[in-house]
């Protein structure tokens, strides 16, 4: 898996100091490993992250890709505090457990994908279990990768944040379905003994649902009583960290190109209005409700669209008294619509940290799911790889090098002001600024 080298006899390699951060455990990390109630979450943003990031193919090794996903690795974690890992197959865990090292590198947590849901026929989070019954056997070792980056396996536990354990189902699970992956997700992981231990009870377990407003496409949680009239159900009071993906494409059809400077007026102004009724926090708080026609804009308000808020009242609803709230954003486009703007980045994350939400994902590094790659995600904007579609290019063109440099330049800027606030702002008393 990799190699081992001697531990350093009487170290305290997890004591808070040097770089380690303590919450439910002393993690080697910009933030802490812990939970957060919705009031303690309400001005802070702990958890940046980038979706899809690994490379992957399901015909090749994962170490094929080892190179690529190190530099991956070395690119997100300038504006990260966590690096996602995708467990999808058990032969997938020793270069797993590599490029947690480089990740551990860089004091980013962990988060796995690793999907199970009742009638799954394998295991339960068994990739999960596999990985972390590997570390705790080697939990007083130092493992080094092949760039020498060196950690503890009780380390590596130790930074792990979540698992994410399943998408957008919640309409077929329901509140039994859910409450059941929670609760074999605490059985099967969190609360597993090892050696008359329980290493992993820090470990929280992560479910993803379509929107609030989804109202013909399986949105099926209740904010409310009276949500339950519509068919609705509650969320189980075991949730632990639950979220919603909700993305503010641009359509080829909105009448301008938001790429060009001269339309930001008209960038900022759509920006607003589709945040004001989606990810906005308002400090009075909104009753949101079930509505029936998003074509009709007398339901574009808070109280019909509102996922910040419907989450907040669903979660006090279900009385899921240790739930914590994660947003997927949208960080990349669509073949065939325009390129998504930086501004609509920037109001997901302002909107976000003035809310409940700890955690902010970015869908997606790549625009499309692996291995099926294509250059419109987050790696586009930083590799210079975005495409240009208009009405009067619908398939296509690349960007002039002055508008790729830009694209890049903006891109950067923005997801480093977000890590810098939540870094050296937020959480500045942990941390130190490099003057370089």
């Amino acid at each position: 898996m990799c190699s081992v080298a001697p531990a350093e006899d009487g170290k305290q390699p997890n004591k808070p100091g040097d770089g380690f951060v303590a919450g439910d455990v002393a993690s080697y990390s910009y933030v802490p490993n812990r939970y957060w109630t919705l009031e303690q979450a309400k001005g802070i943003l702990p958890y940046l992250c980038e979706y899809e990031l690994m490379a992957w193919s399901g015909d090749k090794p994962l170490e094929a890709f080892h190179k690529e996903n190190i530099r991956r690795i070395d690119l997100a974690s300038q504006w990260s505090t966590a690096i996602m890992f995708y467990a999808r197959r058990k032969d997938f865990r020793d270069e797993i457990v590599r490029l947690m090292l480089r990740a551990y590198r860089h004091k980013q947590l962990f988060i796995l994908r690793d999907y199970w849901q009742p009638g799954d026929e394998h295991e339960p989070f068994d990739k999960t279990v596999d990985i972390l019954e590997t570390l705790w056997a080697k939990r007083k070792e130092v493992l080094v990768s092949p760039e020498g980056d060196r950690a503890t396996g009780q380390q590596l536990i130790n930074n792990m944040l979540m698992v994410k354990a399943g998408d957008e189902n919640f309409g077929g699970l329901g509140t039994r379905g859910l409450e059941t992956i929670y609760s074999t997700f605490h059985e099967r992981v969190k609360n597993r003994s090892m050696d008359e231990e329980k290493p992993f009870t820090h470990i929280k377990a992560w479910y993803n649902m379509v929107g609030w407003a989804a109202w013909n496409y399986g949105s099926s949680w209740a904010s409310s009583a009276k949500d339950m009239e519509h068919g609705r159900q509650s969320l189980p009071a075991n949730t632990e960290c639950i979220g919603v993906d909700v993305y503010d494409y641009w359509w080829l059809n909105i009448g301008f190109d938001p790429s060009k400077s001269v339309n930001l007026k008209k960038v900022l102004a759509r920006v607003d209005e589709w945040h004001r009724i989606r990810t906005l926090y308002y400090p009075k708080g909104v009753n949101t409700c079930v509505c029936k026609n998003a074509d009709d804009p007398s339901t574009w308000t808070p109280e019909c669209w509102s996922d910040t808020h419907a989450l907040m009242n669903a979660i006090q609803f279900a009385k899921a008294d240790k739930a914590m709230m994660i947003y997927i954003g949208l960080s990349s486009s669509l073949p065939g619509q325009y390129t998504t703007p930086i501004e609509t980045m920037d109001r997901y994350y302002d909107n976000c940290k003035a809310g409940p939400w700890v955690g902010l994902v970015w869908w997606t590094s790549m625009g499309k799911l692996h291995p099926k790659e294509n250059p419109l995600g987050t790696l586009g904007y930083v590799d210079k790889t975005l495409v240009h579609y208009t009405p009067d290019s619908p398939k296509g063109k690349p960007y002039s090098k002055e508008e790729s440099d830009r694209w890049h330049d903006d891109f950067v800027a923005s997801r480093k002001r977000m890590f810098r606030d939540v870094v050296y702002g937020q959480f500045g008393f942990l941390n130190r600024e490099s003057k370089e």
